[in-house]
């Protein structure tokens, strides 16, 4: 059914922009986890066709979103806002992954751009906390007026939000949009011809790389001995991305029959039941898996 589907996506423009407004309107409906699912669409025509038809198909389904958005009352600037968020990094991914065949590639720059980016938003914008205050009050005053039960100005939690607002968008972003283009080259690797190759394969040789992987080892360990906004959002980039490292390895550890089946589902249903243990756990893997395979090349050099 997947290859009929990815098959029948590539083919069909029209079909690939009305399945990626579908998909990316669930997340408005309370299926959170379906946030990378819109972007794994374009990115997948991206792959498949090209930049050109890919952009088109991203574009479109912009289109569409901020129309069924609107129409449910929410402003088209948040529409378009939201689309870009969904559609462009993946986009962006799978542009770079067509023309470098590497996901270790996309990988390291989606982790650059994500410090370039908190760089510039802590130097030009200043503190955090002062940044999201308003809206984060509007969002414990809306919370309040539905009766939902967190009143999040409790015990600081509104300005450790505020605080780590920059960090969290910017990690789940670069997650997001790693998961879509994941699954988009999932989906290629099922279009026909057959045998072109095996997306288990290439994920499970995922890597951060010797330098990336040791500034992530650095700013983690300087975020548990510091109190510095900047170092704290820059080490939640590197943990995601060290997370999907250890994953990857846990994934090789399958395929050469070092680990379970049953193990590889107990750690992604500790992930979503005991995420910050697991996390921090996957990434400590990540970071071990990580320098142990960079060392190869320059040994062997």
């Amino acid at each position: 059914m997947s290859r009929s589907f990815a098959s029948w996506i590539t083919e069909n423009p029209g079909g690939a922009v009305f399945v990626t407004g579908l998909l990316g309107l669930l997340p408005l409906f309370g299926l959170g986890f379906a946030f990378f699912l819109p972007g794994a669409v374009p990115a997948l025509v991206v792959l498949a066709r090209g930049p050109r038809p890919g952009l088109a198909v991203a574009l479109g389904a912009t289109v569409l979103l901020t129309l069924a958005m609107w129409m449910i009352g929410r402003p088209v600037p948040v529409g378009v806002i939201y689309s870009v968020w969904v559609l462009g990094p993946p986009l962006a991914l799978a542009v770079i992954l067509g023309r470098t065949g590497s996901l270790s590639m996309c990988l390291q720059l989606a982790v650059v751009a994500g410090v370039l980016l908190l760089l510039v938003l802590h130097l030009s914008l200043g503190d955090p906390a002062k940044f999201w205050a308003p809206f984060v009050r509007d969002l414990a005053e809306e919370m309040q007026r539905r009766g939902l039960p967190m009143d999040i100005e409790k015990d600081g939690l509104a300005e450790t939000l505020a605080r780590t607002l920059w960090g969290w968008v910017t990690a789940l972003t670069m997650l997001l949009a790693m998961c879509a283009l994941f699954l988009a080259r999932w989906w290629q690797m099922r279009l026909p011809p057959p045998g072109e190759g095996r997306f288990g394969a290439e994920f499970q040789q995922l890597r951060l790389g010797a330098v990336l992987g040791t500034a992530g080892a650095v700013l983690i360990a300087a975020s548990l001995l510091t109190d510095r906004p900047l170092v704290d959002d820059l080490e939640r980039i590197f943990l995601g991305a060290l997370m999907l490292v250890g994953l990857a390895a846990a994934h090789r550890f399958k395929a050469s029959g070092r680990l379970s089946g049953g193990w590889l589902w107990a750690i992604y249903a500790m992930l979503v039941f005991a995420a910050p243990i697991m996390v921090a756990a996957m990434a400590g893997w990540g970071f071990v898996d990580n320098w142990v395979r960079s060392q190869r090349p320059a040994q062997n050099a």
